[in-house]
């Protein structure tokens, strides 16, 4: 079994709101601070891809899904995780 690098990721999302800007609440519109926990399934200049499931198949191939690319110009912090 190999060792997977289980990281948390935060970094800042684009938001969405709809309706008329409320400037008494600025606050609101700003991007979203947000917390992804995966695996880490490639790391690239630009970017990191987690993985949140994985599994063997019978092949004993690691296969992933749920996966999320974050632009690394979005990450504030990567914590690794151990267990």
């Amino acid at each position: 079994m190999s060792k997977d690098r289980i990281v948390c990721v935060e970094w800042e999302d684009a938001c969405f709101n709809s309706g008329y800007y409320d400037k008494t609440t600025p606050k609101r519109y700003e991007p979203a601070l947000t917390k992804t926990v995966g695996i880490v399934i490639k790391s690239t200049p630009t970017a990191v891809i987690l993985g949140t499931d994985s599994w063997t198949d019978d092949e004993g191939k690691t296969d992933y899904r749920h996966c999320h690319t974050i632009p690394k110009k979005m990450i504030k912090k990567i914590t690794e995780l151990k267990g």
